[in-house]
């Protein structure tokens, strides 16, 4: 037996499955009925809540509007294992973990797919409930390229790669505005002063500065002194993890990828063997152009900027410091060099340079990683540029 009914929505919010014709009502319920099969289930995540959307094999679709986290968890030990669909978010890596525990398949699919599916079958009435149920249907495409969760290993990378990069802001963020303040008051501080114990002491000697400025400065200073210690132990903890993993090692044989980007990688690749085509690799991280193509013409856009942002970023630090080594003859790699300096000869612009070879960076991680040796620049060859040629 189904849930008692609470509400039938009109003939007009019927939703049909793709390859039946028979139509799929929604019903309102307040819990998760346990002795029931789903087929799917979607979830909408909020910060103390989630939206779900239950479709039963019977071809119905049961929606709770506002369900406890830990009544969902209550009922998941419990139901028969079934396919649980979500957005990627905060909250996602951690529930993942428990469902997949407790013997369910979990599919984390991208918020762009739910907002075209929203769009066209709910007339872009983006409401939590239509989400839920957006996420339930398109669990059962089996053509839908998914988000692959992280496990605990590499949510530990992700969180501690996070938090120094926000502490590096914090700190930047305070200099930057301590020497404006400064600098209005006369005192003009010099670059790289700020790391030093002085520049308390050029503070508080200062004449222009009133009393009241005087102390808020000095524990500017202070913050921005703690901040640098946290940073550095940060760091520290991350090299120590470094030296320990196969993974990070290996990657780190690679010119321009060091101790963070490294991590980085380890936090956000999972299964390198899902990237079937060494493409596939650089596009997961947004570092290929985008292709336009109507009748004949087909030309290259710029790159689609998807995936992990700060991974994007390092990614680039690590390529414009691999073209300034092969720029002044230092990178080891003759055949890589040979074609950076082929592509500068031919003025190609920096941002597409830089872009280029974090994507060439990316397919040897790929092809070091499958073949578990350190990269070799002896025997590593260069693969054509995806961008159009004299670009």
């Amino acid at each position: 037996m189904l849930p008692t009914r609470l509400r039938e929505q009109n003939e007009s919010d019927k939703v049909l499955i793709k390859g039946d014709s028979m139509s799929v009502r929604r019903i309102l319920a307040k819990t998760i009925n346990t002795d029931l099969e789903y087929e799917a289930i979607g979830i909408d995540l909020a910060k103390n809540c989630v939206s779900v959307a239950l479709l039963t094999t019977d071809g119905e679709v049961v929606c709770i509007d506002r369900l406890d986290y830990s009544e969902l968890e209550k009922s998941a030990q419990v139901l028969t294992p079934t396919t649980f669909a979500m957005e990627p978010c905060t909250e996602m890596n951690y529930l993942v973990q428990k469902l997949e525990a407790w013997g369910h398949r979990c599919l984390v699919i991208g918020g762009k797919n739910v907002q075209n599916y929203v769009e066209n079958h709910y007339s872009g009435q983006k409401t939590d409930l239509n989400d839920a149920q957006a996420l339930a249907f398109l669990a059962q495409d089996t053509q839908l390229r998914t988000i692959k969760a992280k496990d605990i290993e590499q949510q530990k990378y992700a969180s501690l790669t996070t938090l120094r990069e926000q502490y590096i802001k914090q700190y930047r963020q305070t200099i930057v505005s301590l020497k404006g303040i400064c600098q209005a008051w006369g005192l003009n501080i010099s670059k790289g002063i700020s790391r030093k114990a002085q520049l308390r002491d050029l503070i508080e000697s200062h004449a222009a500065f009133p009393e009241e400025l005087r102390e808020s400065l000095v524990d500017m200073v202070t913050h921005a002194q703690t901040t640098q210690k946290v940073l550095n132990k940060i760091t520290k903890t991350l090299e120590e993890l470094a030296k320990n993993d196969k993974l990070c090692q290996l990657i780190r044989t690679i010119p321009g990828l060091g101790l963070i980007c490294s991590c980085r990688l380890r936090a956000t690749i999972g299964d390198i063997r899902r990237f079937k085509n060494p493409k596939d690799f650089p596009a997961y991280y947004g570092l290929v152009p985008r292709s336009i193509a109507t009748g004949h013409n087909e030309k290259k856009g710029r790159i689609t900027h998807r995936g992990d942002k700060t991974m994007r970023s390092l990614m680039v630090q690590g390529a414009g410091s691999v073209i300034n080594m092969a720029t002044r003859g230092k990178l080891k790699s003759k055949q890589l060099t040979k074609w950076i300096l082929k592509k500068q000869k031919e003025k190609m612009p920096w941002g597409k340079l830089v872009c280029a070879v974090a994507a060439k960076l990316l397919r040897i991680v790929r092809a070091v990683l499958i073949s578990s040796k350190p990269y070799n620049p002896q025997i590593a060859g260069v693969a054509k540029c995806s961008l159009p040629k004299g670009t």
